[in-house]
């Protein structure tokens, strides 16, 4: 894992438990893409988080982003992926639960989620959430 976290970043208002939920799916997600691609130990095999401040819109924000080079999504399915019980996994390995409430967790904080991938190269996940006025 390699970490980029902007020191200082402002605070948020959210529920804690509720964002390491998030992050433990996409965490999750990332893994099991990068050992599907990269079964042994390989110098890929690294999941990237980056944290910055941003501005959006005239305001505030703090950005998380999640970016590994697995499997990436492939694009007919790409849309589908926050569905409810959608999974690529195979049968007891992933309930496609995951991505739908993460999404849901973080438009209730008043974010956004967003999902950037190429099949076979990589998948960046984006949460972006306002700060705390």
């Amino acid at each position: 894992m390699k970490l980029d976290i902007t020191p200082k970043l402002p605070e948020i208002i959210a529920h804690p438990q509720q964002i390491q939920q998030v992050f433990l799916n996409i965490i999750s997600n990332a893994r099991y893409a990068l050992n599907q691609k990269y079964p042994k130990a390989h110098d890929g095999k690294i999941l990237e988080i980056l944290g910055e401040e941003i501005t959006m819109h005239d305001l505030l924000w703090v950005k998380i982003t999640f970016y590994d080079h697995g499997t990436g999504i492939p694009a007919r399915i790409k849309e589908r992926i926050t569905e409810p019980f959608f999974t690529t996994k195979p049968r007891g390995i992933g309930t496609g639960l995951g991505l739908g409430i993460s999404q849901g967790i973080i438009n209730n904080h008043g974010g956004r989620l967003t999902i950037d991938t190429l099949e076979g190269e990589f998948t960046k996940v984006a949460i972006i959430l306002p700060v705390k006025s």
